[in-house]
């Protein structure tokens, strides 16, 4: 082989016949050209932002929803009082506060014991934070 006909002593420089035919220059469809692993980072940087939004915000979703009268600082009328009112009752539940609210009408204090699960050791010790007529108020 002679000194011609090596690459590197080519009139076009070892490239080829073409001299625009570079790697970089060639034709390529558009998702060939993105830098993925750059990419890659930004969105795994944007899930974690998000992620750790959705998980604060179900923690602080029972914060929020536990915002509301105190346990026993209420004198609670048992006919119009709302679930979370009742709620804020000692030993009353979401639960037994629906099973209330459908009983409804009571003509005293006594009448709640109809509800299935409360009974009289219970409303023995409601009875300080229950009445039957009026508005519900502060204790």
């Amino acid at each position: 082989m002679t000194i011609q006909e090596r690459d590197y002593m080519r009139s076009d420089g070892g490239r080829g016949s073409n001299p625009l035919d570079f790697p970089d220059m060639t034709p390529c469809p558009w998702w060939q050209r993105i830098k993925w692993q750059g990419w890659l980072g930004v969105v795994l940087a944007v899930m974690a932002v998000v992620s750790g939004g959705i998980w604060l915000a179900r923690d602080a979703h029972g914060l929020f929803r536990s915002i509301g009268p105190r346990e026993g600082s209420l004198v609670v009328n048992v006919n119009t009082a709302s679930a979370r009112e009742l709620e804020s009752l000692p030993g009353i539940g979401p639960a037994l506060a629906q099973l209330i609210i459908r009983g409804r009408p009571y003509e005293s204090v006594d009448d709640i014991e109809r509800v299935r699960g409360i009974g009289p050791r219970l409303v023995a010790s409601l009875r300080p934070m229950l009445k039957a007529e009026g508005d519900t108020e502060q204790r």
